[in-house]
């Protein structure tokens, strides 16, 4: 047993003894293979990763400022329009007329004015206020009169000459409730009917039978007072002709009489009276003012581009929001009409964390992209950086954002208003700094760093002092010099004083030296 064992010892001793004599007398580029990396130097960044919206830098929704109803609508969306652009046109021709009365109204405020002043530089004082008088007298009668024929010509009575309801209006709106109210009769028996012929092959309750029965009944209610209603309007209006006619003769009276009070006055003036000619001025102005407002109401029913721009929508019926405004749809003041954005190019807002804010200023750069803009990435730069932090939308994220704005460098045709990006905002960007692969880097049992350096096939240990660090890259400030090759794997097998066969990684990119 003895012999047996020592035999055994002395055969594991020579297998050993030629293992090692094999591992001494390999050859030396048969070292254990190793990733490396060149020490080099390059740009290094940190950025801040964000998601973001892309937007116009200015919007501005166009609203009706007067109703009407839409007359024209000259541009579509993705227009691109200049400034003062007629984007659309509102019909309105109450205001219309009422611009023209008051536009006459101050043409015959100013020639009473020049009238007094005239009369007053050869009338004696004490007849001049008469004179004036009657010159207020026949114009008053005179626009009495335009108002009686406006009635006339609109066949009712508005009381203003402009601004009411007209006869065809009226028959219009009486002839289209009785069309409805027909439609509605026609309706309610065709489910009558239906109903009696379910009723008689039991195929519904009588009391359903009974319900449509008494629609029915409600709905011949209906038209019969629809054509009540129409027939009384056509009376009514009947009626009116006459006396609209009868008005008309009397107006015109009035003014004939108040042309021959003129003449008497005229006839009778001896005397001066200042104070007609600043009276007649006040009224001229007064007239002015009113010829002015209603024509600021009359250009409002065109709507023009405040700025050069891109149309972005056309306003959609009240009704029907799939159905964009047309030619004669009624609009109210207020209403959108247009909404138009500025022509200067795209930005980006994004919200950035609170803690995360320190580290962005404007003027710094950014790079977006995302899968709307496949392998694009498109430059940009910071703008502006929000003043207030609000509330997160995340209600899992508990810290507050600033939205800051970055507008971009270079656009491309397919980028849209309201399109989800990412971006990178660059907080850190040294550009001529020793770099290294973030995989190099490794620590001792002190937690220092250090690296392992191939020299003639063989690692050195280097300590070294470090910079600025990221995901990626890590900046060596001493230890290591450009061009050192360092083991760029994390493999703990990998240790000072071995032999290895490097195998190269892409080293980072050279910058040129300031």
């Amino acid at each position: 047993m003895d012999r047996r064992r020592n035999l055994v010892i002395a055969i594991a001793a020579i297998a050993a003894i030629l293992v090692v004599g094999a591992f001494v007398a390999r050859p030396r580029g048969a070292g254990t293979p190793v990733k490396v990396t060149r020490a080099a130097y390059a740009r290094f960044q940190m950025k801040l990763p964000e998601t973001g919206v892309v937007q116009r830098p200015q919007t501005q929704t166009l609203a009706a400022l007067v109703a009407g109803n839409i007359e024209t609508i000259w541009v579509r969306p993705g227009q691109r329009v200049a400034a003062g652009t007629l984007l659309a046109a509102i019909a309105n021709p109450q205001l219309v007329d009422a611009e023209a009365t008051a536009h006459a109204a101050y043409l015959a405020a100013q020639g009473r004015l020049r009238t007094v002043q005239q009369t007053n530089a050869v009338l004696p004082a004490q007849n001049r206020s008469s004179v004036v008088q009657a010159q207020a007298a026949l114009e008053q009668a005179k626009f009495n009169l335009n108002q009686a024929i406006t009635d006339q010509r609109a066949g009712t009575q508005s009381g203003l000459g402009y601004g009411g309801t007209s006869a065809s209006q009226q028959r219009a709106a009486a002839d289209a409730a009785v069309a409805q109210r027909a439609t509605d009769l026609r309706e309610a028996k065709r489910i009558a009917d239906a109903d009696r012929d379910l009723f008689a092959q039991k195929a519904i309750a009588r009391n359903t039978l009974d319900l449509d029965l008494a629609k029915e009944q409600q709905a011949q209610v209906a038209y019969d007072q629809a054509k009540r209603d129409r027939d009384e309007t056509y009376a009514q209006i009947a009626r009116q002709s006459p006396v609209l006619s009868d008005r008309v003769r009397a107006e015109r009276d009035a003014v004939t009489q108040a042309q021959a009070a003129l003449a008497a006055a005229r006839a009778n003036a001896s005397q001066d009276k200042s104070g007609d000619v600043l009276a007649a001025q006040a009224d001229a102005q007064k007239a002015a003012e009113d010829w002015r407002y209603a024509s600021e109401q009359v250009a409002r029913l065109r709507i023009t581009a405040p700025f050069a721009g891109v149309v972005q929508t056309i306003a959609t019926e009240t009704g029907d929001t799939l159905r964009p405004l047309q030619p004669g749809d009624a609009v109210t003041a207020g209403q959108s009409i247009v909404t138009l954005a500025t022509n200067a190019g795209f930005v980006v807002r994004t919200r950035v964390d609170e803690q995360d804010v320190a580290s962005v200023r404007p003027g710094a750069s950014a790079v977006v992209s995302g899968e709307d803009l496949g392998t694009t990435t498109l430059p940009a730069h910071i703008v502006t950086v929000g003043a207030v932090a609000q509330k997160s939308d995340d209600p899992s994220n508990t810290s507050r954002q600033v939205i800051t704005t970055i507008a971009l460098d270079r656009t491309v045709p397919y980028l849209r208003d309201g399109m989800n990006v990412d971006v990178d905002i660059v907080t850190q960007n040294l550009p001529h700094v020793l770099v290294l692969s973030a995989d190099a880097m490794r620590r001792d049992d002190k937690n220092r760093p250090y690296v392992l350096v191939v020299a003639d096939g063989t690692t050195v240990k280097r300590s070294v002092v470090l910079g600025a660090t990221n995901d990626a890259q890590v900046v060596v400030r001493s230890g290591i010099a450009p061009a050192d090759t360092v083991v760029a794997e994390r493999n703990i097998g990998i240790v000072e004083g071995m032999h290895v066969s490097p195998t190269a990684l892409p080293s980072a990119s050279p910058s040129p030296k300031p």
